[in-house]
């Protein structure tokens, strides 16, 4: 066999793995005891992190030479949605014309095979490697309150933040390493209570209709400015996703209106100037706030990290990627908020969240060689 050939045959066998092991959010569905095991006879410890039901383990493989070099993934996927609409049963792992089928395998069990793969393939060679942390939670695809955040603590208080982490999310779009994600956008939710006075449609002297006292208001939101993006970032965007308000009778006035905002920001917004403009847009208008900052803004600059992911990927595949920051959030931004450099490298992301996810098989002897080549190259 080839090289190539044994990280895909070796990267198939532990996606199987794990994709066999149901682990509907927050559930790790034993996935992670399966990883100790797995992991133990490469040189890895297991540090448990966990917290409030969720299960949280650091791999942890001393290293040979200097640096520290992190990969953080989750085990937990959403649920199948409607079993008999698959092709093959969701938690089978079957392999048909060399596309792997199963919950996972996009996002993210497939990339979770591809590392242990890279990894296996040089400890075989008894390569002096760096020190090798697997950062793994059961709590990515839901909340996201008491997974990687926690153990990111926990690396802090320790003194054991890594140099630089690798985050297996799908980030390819077409070819494996097609694009990577050097940074993400901030999440700002929130919701605004419009307040008004019920009454009788037919008399509205005698009520304030909260969809009135909104609609104005909504709309100033919606027509908001955020002025430029930073450079290699989307603009900023800000989305009203849901509207309640009324009784259900058709001939009452509404005395309150609630409307729920989901904006996407780049670094050239803060937080506290968003939640200003909100502010301004319901001036004089009887309004209760409230609004969460989500997630921050986070960019990985130019320097050796870039550019190291950005080289394996020419070698390896012969792509010259692109450095994106697009999408939505990932649990890069509790490592990058401590000041760790952070690129997301993963498989293709056509099928994640879908009924039939799959990968190509092939696919994930690419993504183990990639990881390979940036696991042999590493310097801190």
């Amino acid at each position: 066999m080839t090289d190539i050939d044994q990280l895909t045959a070796s990267a198939l066998d532990d996606a199987t793995a794990l994709i066999t092991r149901p682990s509907v959010t927050p559930d790790d569905g034993g996935c992670q005891a399966w990883l100790e095991q797995r992991l133990a006879p490469l040189g890895f410890h297991r540090q448990r992190v966990d917290c409030a039901g969720i299960t949280n383990s650091i791999f942890i493989r001393p290293g040979e030479r200097a640096g520290t070099l992190a990969f953080a993934g989750h085990t937990d996927v959403v649920p199948t949605g409607p079993v008999e609409q698959w092709r093959h049963h969701p938690y089978s792992a079957a392999v048909v014309d060399g596309v792997l089928f199963g919950r996972g395998a996009q996002d993210m069990k497939g990339a979770i095979a591809c590392w242990i793969a890279a990894v296996a393939s040089l400890v075989a060679e008894q390569a002096a490697l760096p020190t090798l942390q697997m950062a793994i939670t059961s709590d990515e695809e839901g909340e996201s309150t008491d997974g990687t955040i926690r153990m990111v603590e926990w690396m802090e208080a320790k003194g054991a933040l890594p140099d630089a982490a690798l985050v297996g999310e799908p980030s390819s779009l077409h070819r494996v390493g097609d694009t990577i994600r050097r940074g993400r956008r901030g999440v700002v939710q929130g919701t605004i209570n419009f307040l008004g006075r019920q009454g009788h449609s037919a008399y509205p002297q005698d009520a304030d209709n909260a969809i009135h006292r909104a609609a104005p208001v909504l709309a100033k939101i919606a027509a908001l400015d955020w002025g430029e993006p930073e450079a290699g970032f989307p603009a900023t965007s800000c989305q009203i996703t849901n509207l309640r308000a009324g009784t259900g009778a058709i001939n009452v006035i509404p005395g309150s209106c609630q409307a729920v905002i989901d904006l996407r920001y780049n670094p050239a917004n803060s937080y506290n100037a968003i939640v200003r403009a909100l502010q301004a847009c319901c001036d004089g208008v009887a309004v209760e706030m409230a609004v969460e900052h989500v997630a921050q803004a986070f960019v990985t600059a130019d320097g050796p990290f870039l550019s190291l992911i950005t080289q394996a990927i020419a070698d390896t595949v012969a792509i010259d990627t692109n450095p994106d920051t697009g999408g939505g959030t990932s649990d890069g931004r509790f490592l990058a908020a401590a000041g760790v450099p952070v690129i997301e490298l993963g498989l293709t992301n056509s099928t994640i969240h879908q009924i039939n996810e799959q990968v190509a098989v092939a696919e994930l002897g690419q993504l183990a060689a990639i990881y390979r080549a940036v696991i042999a190259q590493f310097r801190a």
